[in-house]
């Protein structure tokens, strides 16, 4: 192709490519699927994570410069 196009190629070109891509329906909808998720028991934080979140919270009391330095390298 050239590398100029008129309005009417690029009419042609566009038809083509959005032509090409198939959208297949779907056979059911997806909302009550969704919906379970949404209402899901989420899972509770496990024992190690409660004791890393402790530890910094003792820690940022214990040394209050490092708070700013751990949430630098967040």
């Amino acid at each position: 192709m050239s590398g100029n196009m008129t309005d009417r190629e690029w009419q042609e070109m566009i038809k083509n490519a959005v032509d090409a891509e198939t959208f297949p329906e779907l056979d059911h909808d997806l909302w009550p699927r969704m919906h379970e998720r949404l209402t899901a028991a989420r899972p509770s934080p496990s024992r190690w994570d409660l004791l890393l979140l402790a530890a910094i919270v003792l820690l940022s009391f214990l040394f209050p410069d490092m708070l700013l330095s751990l949430l630098y390298h967040l």
